[in-house]
């Protein structure tokens, strides 16, 4: 009787367990995360695209040095770091919906100011599209990771960066078509930031917390954890001064190999397709092989390529190379997220937060850093500091190794 009693318990747990997970099902808004999905690809087309993209190139046309560049590229960077500092706050306090609206709208407010100002007066524009960029990320990225069903969450993860990574494609082609040299790029980012403003409109929830979201959970040691986060932010300071520095200094890249702006225009899309195409890759072989593996594989291709990219190539093999070095240096992000959901010891959004904070951070250094270097040394010293950087990198994984293996 005692065995039968104890099989009733069991089977009742279990069809308890199963009606909970039924419920969470339902209670999955789907409207709202493909709303929010919606806001996120729009605004980073505005935002990112055109104003961290783009812009540089619009800013090179109309004079901008390397070191000048370097600055401007920093200071977009800066505002971002702002936006998310400040940005949890005004979550507790206004909200989700009204965070995201307000960075949406500072960021418009910085791309009508530029067009109609000139140098120095251009920094403080470029502060604004910063900071809205960072407050909309810490808006709404927390509240979408709590929707998401803990069954998918990493899948749909991974589909939000994908759509995030069709901002740097879509933006350099539509200015092309556009034009760049004239207020085109600007008529672009407002419109598309702006519209960003109607998918907002139609998500339902808004958490009545700071969209803290339990991470998902790993069974290692806490210090096993703390390595995965610190792996993670270790990888997102590489990667945002590499990618922050090669968004804002590839003009002058490109101008040191005397390519026309339609040519840079190009391979900045080239690049940008190179990081939407390449996510799943490192994805699965981090999956499959472990997160340092995946990493450090990453870490020795972005070497290889950038000692290639430092030769004197025509224009396929240069593009060829772009598409390459787009994949691997937009990777550090993903793999950097990946470490922050893994790790698994914090709330999802505070380890999320962690990562952001140190890409960011890091992205206002790296174009200084870049800037300056290709004055004084050579406009090919943007390759050459990818591929420092990235040897950096695959140290410290294999002396990490070595001493505490990473999973």
């Amino acid at each position: 009787m005692g065995n039968i009693g104890s099989s009733q318990e069991d089977v009742y747990d279990l069809a308890t367990q199963e009606l909970a997970t039924m419920e969470k099902v339902q209670l999955t808004d789907w409207r709202t995360i493909v709303a929010l999905n919606a806001v996120s690809t729009l605004s980073q087309i505005g935002q990112f695209g055109i104003g961290m993209v783009v812009l540089p190139l619009w800013l090179a046309l109309h004079g901008l040095n390397a070191a000048e560049l370097g600055v401007f590229a920093s200071a977009e960077w800066f505002g971002m770091l702002t936006g998310l500092a400040v940005g949890p706050r005004l979550n507790k306090k206004l909200g989700h919906r009204m965070v995201i609206a307000i960075g949406l709208l500072v960021t418009i407010l910085g791309f009508a100011v530029i067009p109609n100002t000139n140098w120095p007066l251009w920094l403080p524009a470029s502060i604004l599209i910063g900071s809205g960029l960072g407050l909309r990320w810490i808006g709404l990225e927390p509240w979408l990771y709590r929707l998401l069903p803990s069954n998918a969450r990493g899948r749909l993860v991974g589909f939000h960066e994908t759509l995030i990574g069709i901002a740097p494609i879509v933006a350099p082609v539509l200015t092309q078509w556009a034009g760049v040299a004239g207020n085109a790029p600007f008529t672009l980012g407002i419109a598309f930031t702006g519209t960003a403003l109607l998918p907002l409109s139609v998500a339902r929830f808004t958490p009545d917390k700071s969209a803290e979201s339990p991470a998902i959970s790993t069974q290692g040691k806490p210090h096993s954890r703390n390595n995965i986060l610190a792996l993670g932010v270790f990888v997102a300071v590489i990667g945002g001064i590499t990618d922050a520095s090669f968004s804002g200094l590839f003009p002058i890249f490109g101008t040191g190999r005397s390519l026309s702006a339609e040519q840079m225009e190009t391979l900045l899309s080239v690049f940008g397709l190179g990081g939407l195409l390449l996510q799943y890759l490192v994805g699965w072989l981090a999956d499959h092989r472990g997160l340092a593996f995946a990493t450090l594989v990453c870490a020795a291709c972005t070497v290889f390529i950038a000692v290639i990219a430092s030769l004197p190539l025509g224009f396929i093999g240069l593009a060829t190379t772009i598409f390459a070095l787009g994949g691997t240096i937009t990777s550090y992000l993903t793999l950097a997220i990946i470490a922050a959901i893994t790790a698994g010891d914090d709330e999802l959004s505070v380890n999320v937060r962690r990562v952001s904070m140190a890409y960011t951070a890091s992205s206002v250094f790296g174009p200084l850093i870049a800037g300056i270097a290709m004055k004084f040394l050579s406009s090919e010293a943007l390759v050459w500091q990818v591929g420092v950087l990235s040897t950096v990198l695959c140290g410290y994984l294999l002396l990490k190794g070595r001493r505490n293996p990473i999973q």
